[in-house]
């Protein structure tokens, strides 16, 4: 004897708000957890938008409980709102230009007509009508803000909640054509239209739920990932990324038996820069020589900050090093810098060394740290190891 599954409208309507419900748990745990990062905008209003559909889908339920005003008009606003503060949460999170003027036109323009429809001209159908309107405009500038997305370094989370908007776009099109077409009857049973339409809100909040979280994740592991690579002061390597760097350049010379050379740079005097004239100004002294090394080295060439004012380069390839070794003493000699009161002078000292296949990362950093004290008993010079 076959078992059948009878569910009218309030129990699927249920059971989506139930996962809106879920889903705002679940970013309401995020913007919990990054409340001190002032830089993560946009998770509250992610938060709010599923609550928003969510409570919108719980009004519906009590339609002959609760008056009009409630169960018509607000529960069909607050579904409109759902995609509207999901659109701001995008933009707020990812910096792009929104515009509030439109975003509360297109929502003022569904509460008049659903206030119209409503009291002045009680027509489901128009009702029907305006909700799909509203709801296709906000879907359509969710569309165009992530196909702006998904062209950053966000592009997977953002392709993910772009292609589930498009679909849901080419649904809301379809559904505004046949509520044209024939004008529905009030029910509370299940109907294909009222199946598809709540099946669809269940697939979209969770594919926008989920990209939104992937983002948020997305980027978090970036920002860990700079924390643990990037020097904070000069924007360059940091001393454990140069170090993997230079393992890993290492390993590649083993395997094709190929060189690689380093350079190692110490700023002459550098503790009379900083007693002189303070330490801020031994930080921008420190901020200029790392983007003076940046400018000189090849994309396969790697800078660092090795320590204090200590910088390491690694060159990929022949050693014939001791050319840009000579390159970057007499480009920062003939530098000028400046606090914005006195402008002055600094030097480098360098040690450069060659290794290659056979080589020990210990025995290489040796080197050119016995390279660079030759250099710096005499400053401003390079020292190359024998």
């Amino acid at each position: 004897m076959p078992i059948l599954f009878q569910f009218d409208v309030r129990t699927v309507a249920l059971f989506v708000a139930m996962a809106f419900f879920v889903q705002a748990t679940a970013i309401g745990a995020q913007a919990f957890l990054i409340r001190e990062l002032k830089q993560y905008r946009g998770v509250e209003a992610a938060l709010a938008a599923n609550l928003c559909a969510a409570i919108g889908l719980l009004l519906r339920l009590f339609a002959e409980q609760l008056p009009d005003i409630f169960s018509l008009v607000l529960s069909n606003l607050l579904l409109v709102m759902g995609p509207a503060l999901f659109y701001i949460a995008l933009s707020q999170f990812t910096g792009f230009a929104y515009s509030k003027a439109l975003v509360l036109g297109v929502l003022a323009a569904v509460l008049s007509f659903l206030l119209y429809f409503t009291y002045w001209d009680d027509d489901l159908g128009k009702r029907m009508v305006a909700f799909s309107l509203g709801s296709l405009t906000m879907v359509f500038l969710l569309i165009h803000q992530l196909w702006q997305i998904q062209k950053t370094s966000l592009r997977f989370s953002a392709r993910l909640m772009l292609v589930s908007f498009l679909i849901h776009g080419l649904f809301l099109i379809a559904r505004t054509v046949s509520l044209l077409l024939d004008s529905p009857q009030a029910t509370f049973s299940l109907t294909p239209a009222q199946s598809a339409t709540y099946l669809f809100s269940f697939a979209i909040s969770f594919f926008w739920s989920t990209g939104f979280v992937l983002m948020v994740s997305h980027r978090l592991r970036n920002d860990l990932m700079e924390i643990a690579t990037v020097d904070v002061l000069t924007r360059i390597s940091n001393r454990r990324a140069t170090q993997t760097f230079l393992e890993k350049e290492m390993s590649r010379a083993q395997r094709h038996r190929g060189e690689f050379s380093i350079l190692l740079i110490d700023i002459d005097n550098f503790k009379k820069v900083n007693d002189r004239w303070g330490h801020a100004v031994g930080d921008t002294v420190l901020l200029k020589t790392a983007s003076l090394l940046q400018s000189m080295i090849r994309k396969q060439d790697l800078v660092g900050r090795w320590g204090g004012e200590e910088f390491l380069i690694v060159v990929p390839g022949p050693c014939d090093a001791g050319v840009l070794a000579e390159r970057v003493r007499s480009t920062i000699a003939g530098e000028e810098y400046s606090n914005g009161i006195v402008s002055f002078h600094i030097t480098v000292s360098i040690g450069v060394t060659c290794a290659d296949h056979s080589s020990l990362a210990d025995e290489i950093l040796k080197e050119a740290d016995d390279a660079l004290y030759r250099a710096k008993l005499a400053r401003n010079k390079v020292t190359v190891a024998a």
